[in-house]
């Protein structure tokens, strides 16, 4: 059966090809026999199909901003041209910027439009697009990586919170309109141990951060991107042949814990 998936969002740590979402689906994904179209607005990108190759697996990097509609066009009509078609979406794509840390009051107009116009109109764009090649190859995947915060916001966080619960919202009409042929669903990770989110750090600084985070979560350790991997390979497998519309929360049990001290 063919196997091929676009994932957005796709490449490593933009600093030193350190640990990503989006790169360690790609190549997760690659391990298990699918041919990768890695897209990604940054060239670390490269890196990811670089790590995917080293194991013998297929990919290509294409740059690119998936908020562009003819861009995204371009990226589907690749996959039929390369590999002959498209069986797996998962959108992983995510803009971040310091003016998106705020509340409601404080944001700006566009901080707003743009930070949505990604985070979820990039979801759109990949989806629409995506979804006449996966029907025309039969046998179908779409997973979107949404966020703990769809459930429970951060404070001063308000349009990535709202992003997220719309990806969910997304996720559940995918569901509906496209099933069977297309199962959909969504994954929720808690925090993740990513190299994009490490700043300036030095090595004891991150050591203490992660120490103080691991504190919140019962697990008591912070999640690693492999275990994110290791949940969308399934969920695009047909071991999860009948799990459709789910919002998969990924948190070491974060959201179900009350830590209150009596």
């Amino acid at each position: 059966m063919k196997k091929v998936a676009i994932v957005t969002g796709g490449a490593m740590g933009y600093k030193d090809g350190g640990p990503s979402i989006g790169g360690a689906i790609s190549t997760k994904l690659a391990q298990n026999g699918y041919s990768v179209l890695v897209v990604d607005m940054l060239d670390a990108g490269k890196w990811t199909v670089e790590k995917i190759k080293e194991h013998n697996g297929k990919g290509i990097f294409i740059k690119g901003d998936v908020t562009d509609s003819d861009f995204v066009q371009s990226v589907v009509a690749k996959a039929k041209k390369e590999y002959g078609g498209l069986t797996c979406l998962v959108n992983c794509v995510a803009r971040y910027s310091s003016g998106m840390a705020k509340n409601v009051q404080e944001i700006t107009e566009d901080e707003w439009s743009k930070t949505l116009e990604t985070n979820l109109g990039g979801y759109f764009k990949c989806a629409k697009y995506s979804i006449p090649l996966i029907l025309e190859t039969g046998n179908g995947s779409i997973v979107n990586i949404s966020s703990y915060a769809s459930f429970a916001s951060l404070p001063n966080f308000s349009v990535y919170s709202v992003a997220k619960a719309a990806i969910d919202g997304l996720t559940r009409s995918l569901s509906v309109d496209f099933a069977p042929e297309i199962r959909t669903n969504s994954v929720c990770p808690g925090f993740v141990r990513i190299e994009n989110s490490q700043n300036d750090r030095t090595k004891k600084e991150l050591a203490q951060w992660y120490s103080d985070i691991s504190k919140q979560y019962p697990m008591k350790r912070v999640c690693e991107v492999e275990e994110i991997a290791n949940v969308v390979n399934f969920l695009v497998s047909d071991e999860a042949s009948y799990i459709n519309g789910q919002s998969i929360v990924v948190d070491g049990g974060k959201s179900v814990a009350d830590f209150h001290q009596f």
